[in-house]
């Protein structure tokens, strides 16, 4: 019985390690981004089905969206570093356009949400 090459693996766990290092800078910007806005972070939490997340107040709007946006943010200046590391700059890619997109529970939904409720704010002064 012969066993499978480990070099086959490598690009998938490769990919992997390229993926969580972009969820951890992508989550460790909106923490960061939160603490300078003052809103505090109660819970940084991994789930299988959801991966690394955070759990915080519920600031002012315009902290929401500055919020909302900043991991995103991060992955779109790392997508730079695709000459260099082009696996890394390719899981920055992916997880910024899925997590900009407005999917129930992710980022864009909550930059739409915030945008809409100062909308609608600006409409009643």
């Amino acid at each position: 019985m012969q066993f499978p090459q480990l070099e086959r693996f490598f690009p998938f766990f490769e990919g992997l390690f390229f993926g969580v290092v972009a969820m951890a800078l992508h989550e460790g910007a909106h923490i960061a981004t939160a603490a300078a806005l003052g809103v505090k972070v109660k819970k940084v939490g991994l789930k299988w089905n959801k991966g690394m997340y955070i759990v915080r107040e519920s600031g002012p709007l315009h902290a929401n969206v500055a919020i909302a946006f900043a991991g995103p943010l991060v992955n779109l200046v790392l997508i730079s570093t695709w000459h260099w590391f082009p696996d890394f700059g390719l899981a920055n890619l992916c997880y910024g356009a899925i997590n900009i997109l407005p999917i129930q529970g992710s980022d864009g939904s909550r930059i739409l949400d915030c945008w809409d409720a100062l909308r609608k704010r600006a409409l009643v002064i």
